[in-house]
């Protein structure tokens, strides 16, 4: 599958250092037998490609810190988001170190961003990779100098509109209304279900669940200041509209669990996103969601089942599924949680296949492929407990 990786922690320091620069990488990044840590990076980049892999970064166009290489300009030049008595305003404590806010309509006003973004592609190709992921990406209102949200939010699709005008599309970590157009992925794709039917996902798709809030009735202007909420969010059955993942990736123990995200998550979101949503049906019973295709996904509200049905015929059976792989031509993917034994009736488009081909995918080391018979369009696969495997004509 054709991917995307954002690399966390590649400038300065780390995760969270040295913000507003972002204009040195990470000594930690650099190979044995390579001249600098970039020369490292963009050796990354480059062999990723080898594996479908788009590399690319996350980065903050939000924090200060007082150890930044900018901090004195941006402090002289008055950049900062102050409170109305005109103290800093104050961020989060990462890593020990205090941050503070940027003011992004004054940042823009006075040129600066486009000078940090044009510094930033000057130093790696993303626009190799054509994404780049902003931390945080959120209006700050800056009382002191009578910027308001509205100010904030105009100055942040100015900020996305420059990206793009340089072949770069932003992602980021909460997908907001206004942002439609302009954010194609949300990583907690927050969104309640009549937004879901407005911002389809050739407009806007996301990762995982993580922040899928319901909005308070008290809270619409302060929580789309930055809380984890905002205005148009959360569901309730955020797995019947399909998702992915919000995790990363930080040790080796970590591939397990995505992996399992990956099957369970990201292969039936793939094959839902290429489908437009027709209707949403919710009863006492289930939570439907219909798409072309004669898709329906639903949720069994008693205990929370999910499955989805493709023209009649079962994909996705709770913590099984057999899905196509949209990527490759005439493949599907079958995957089991628990592990299972279990009958799967083939697309349309087989008709007349009387083999097909079981490969293991997943776990790295496991069986052989194999051959299974076709009876009426039907084959039996069992899998061992995380076992994933694809299916093709033999």
């Amino acid at each position: 599958m054709e991917q995307i990786v954002y690399l966390v922690g590649w400038q300065y320091d780390g995760h969270d250092s040295k913000y507003p620069a972002f204009h040195e990488v990470n000594e930690r990044l650099k190979r044995p037998g390579t001249l600098s840590a970039r020369q490292s990076l963009l050796w990354l980049m480059r062999e990723a490609r080898a594996h479908n892999a788009f590399v690319s970064t996350h980065i903050n166009l939000c924090d200060a810190y007082e150890n930044s290489p900018l901090w004195e300009e941006y402090r002289r030049k008055d950049l900062l988001v102050r409170e109305k008595d005109g103290l800093l305003q104050k961020g989060g404590v990462w890593d020990g170190e205090q941050s503070y806010r940027v003011s992004k309509a004054r940042e823009w006003a006075a040129g600066r961003t486009q000078q940090r973004i044009d510094r930033f592609l000057e130093l790696l190709p993303i626009t190799d990779a054509g994404t780049v992921h902003i931390d945080a990406f959120f209006p700050k209102p800056s009382p002191y100098h009578g910027v308001t949200l509205e100010d904030e939010v105009k100055a942040i699709q100015a900020i996305m509109r420059y990206w793009r005008s340089r072949r770069v599309d932003v992602t980021g970590e909460l997908f907001i209304h206004e942002y439609a157009g302009l954010m194609p992925l949300g990583w907690h794709l927050n969104l309640d279900e009549a937004s879901r039917l407005k911002y389809p996902p050739s407009v806007v798709c996301g990762g995982g669940p993580a922040w899928n809030v319901r909005r308070e009735k008290h809270a619409d202007r302060a929580a789309w200041a930055g809380v984890f909420t905002a205005p148009e969010a959360g569901c309730l059955y955020e797995e019947a509209w399909g998702y992915s993942i919000d995790d990363d990736i930080c040790n080796p123990g970590d591939v397990a669990r995505f992996a399992e995200r990956f099957f369970l998550r990201t292969v039936p979101w793939l094959h839902m996103n290429r489908h437009a949503i027709v209707r949403h049906v919710h009863s006492r019973d289930s939570y439907e969601v219909h798409l072309t295709g004669n898709l329906v996904s639903r949720v069994r509200v008693k205990d929370r089942q999910h499955s989805i049905v493709e023209d009649g015929r079962p994909i996705v059976n709770g913590d099984d599924l057999c899905v196509p792989a949209g990527w490759r031509k005439q493949t599907l993917i079958a995957y089991s949680k628990s592990g299972s034994s279990r009958r799967w009736e083939l697309p349309p488009s087989w008709r007349g296949i009387s083999r097909v081909k079981v490969t293991p995918l997943y776990p790295f080391d496991s069986r052989p492929p194999r051959d299974a018979k076709v009876t009426r369009r039907v084959i039996s696969v069992r899998l061992d407990p995380g076992e994933a495997v694809t299916i093709t004509p033999a």
